[in-house]
């Protein structure tokens, strides 16, 4: 290559601009005019993001049944920590408080939660090797890591965390060390993310209406009362902003209130809008079940003589109808209270084909485990549990609380997607 290329001098100039820009930034705050330019490309930030996307990529090339919507909330959420880690927004965070309040909200609030639903640890999982999957699975199957991330993930261990973390970093001795230490700073962004993941998690991930209901209520009251208190001070909590807002136009207590204001409103809202929606689907699936559970119920009843003609003539409809197969299906639905087709799916996503043999999966034609054609007919499940639905889902949710010696590694799979897999399982007679 000629070094003496326009391209290549154009390459160069550029590096050096931004360069110049970060040397330029060093050690003061972010001034207006620099404001578009001030993007900040620190490897341990970028290769980390790097290397998730990439796992990311790689994995679902590997495997199949993900829902675009997941898909969509990862790549939203991992561009949400683009945003505020790599982005302007960075900088300018140690020139305002509001900023760093934005900034703070991105890494709690927006990319947690996304991520969470994008689902990406079996798809991380997928992308690795073969090997490296097996021994990462006996590892976490192990009493400690077990034991460990029960707790973390518990809904009450991962809201005290998520509580403690919040008020605990923006007490003012704390608080005011990030802006001056790149090391402290660090610490109280990874422990803002962890700790909002494992919150996230601990209500999204097993869908637990009635925990994140509450929840998440409740960190909506406290997170407002902290932004209350930030907005109706008289008193600058952080001393270190006094001499950095005025090129943007702010006093430092406009600054401290608008910062307390981003906290209080729209952040708390969304706890309230997140809370919401888990309340409905919570209804939704009370709703369902006790639909179900009605007609079955009238159904077997012998009093409920004014439905025994229109189930006759339904009986004969589908006698005449349908094949042995389509009401295996409809069974399967109801005993398990999923969706089959669903279910199917979901037994890709998860990686059951790389342990068993599953008839009806693509691919499925593992031999760690035990083949699973006529699994609806056994009368035990993993050789301990009485083989009924609600005993499926358990064991597919939890199978070491069944029991604890059992090589099938523990995949966290939501109810939602444990009774979709039943109901497939339940239609191999």
């Amino acid at each position: 290559m000629r070094l003496n290329s326009t391209s290549t001098w154009r390459a160069v100039g550029l590096l050096l601009t931004f360069n110049s820009l970060a040397l330029a930034h060093a050690g003061e705050p972010l001034q207006p005019h620099d404001l578009w330019t001030a993007w900040e490309f620190d490897p341990r930030i970028v290769v980390p993001l790097v290397i998730s996307g990439a796992l990311y990529l790689i994995g679902i090339r590997r495997t199949t049944g993900i829902r675009r919507s997941e898909v969509a909330c990862f790549w939203a959420g991992w561009l949400t920590l683009v945003i505020a880690l790599i982005s302007p927004v960075h900088p300018l965070g140690e020139a305002l408080f509001s900023a760093h309040m934005v900034q703070h909200e991105l890494l709690m609030v927006i990319a947690p939660p996304l991520l969470v639903l994008g689902r990406p640890v079996v798809v991380f999982l997928w992308a690795l090797p073969f090997k490296w999957r097996r021994r990462l699975g006996r590892a976490m199957k192990r009493p400690s890591p077990q034991l460990m991330w029960g707790a973390l993930t518990a809904p009450f261990g991962a809201w005290l965390i998520h509580a403690i973390v919040l008020w605990g970093w923006h007490a003012p001795p704390l608080f005011q060390a990030t802006l001056t230490s790149d090391l402290v700073h660090s610490a109280q962004h990874i422990s803002f993310l962890g700790s909002a993941l494992l919150f996230w998690w601990a209500l999204l991930r097993d869908m637990r209406y009635g925990a994140g209901v509450f929840y998440l209520f409740t960190t909506a009251i406290h997170t407002s009362i902290l932004g209350a208190l930030l907005t109706f001070s008289a008193i600058l909590w952080y001393p270190a902003y006094a001499t950095r807002t005025a090129a943007w136009g702010l006093t430092p207590i406009q600054d401290q209130q608008l910062g307390g204001l981003i906290m209080w409103v729209p952040a708390s809202l969304i706890y309230v809008i997140a809370g919401l929606w888990l309340t409905a689907l919570w209804l939704k699936r009370s709703n369902s079940r006790a639909f179900s559970l009605n007609f079955v119920t009238s159904a077997e009843s012998a009093t409920a003589k004014s439905l025994v003609p229109l189930i006759v003539f339904a009986c004969f409809l589908l006698a005449a109808t349908s094949c042995s197969g389509d009401r295996k299906v409809n069974r399967a639905e109801v005993l398990a209270d999923g969706n089959v087709q669903a279910g199917k799916a979901k037994i890709e996503y998860y990686g059951c084909p790389t342990c068993h043999t599953i008839p009806g999966i693509r691919g499925a034609d593992g031999l760690v485990g035990p083949p699973l054609n006529r699994i609806a007919s056994r009368v035990y499940i993993g050789g301990v549990l009485t083989n009924t639905p609600d005993n499926m889902v358990r064991w597919l949710r939890d199978p070491h609380a069944v029991d604890r010696l059992t090589a099938m590694p523990n995949m966290h799979i939501p109810e939602n997607d444990a009774r979709d897999i039943a109901a497939y399982l339940y239609t191999l007679r």
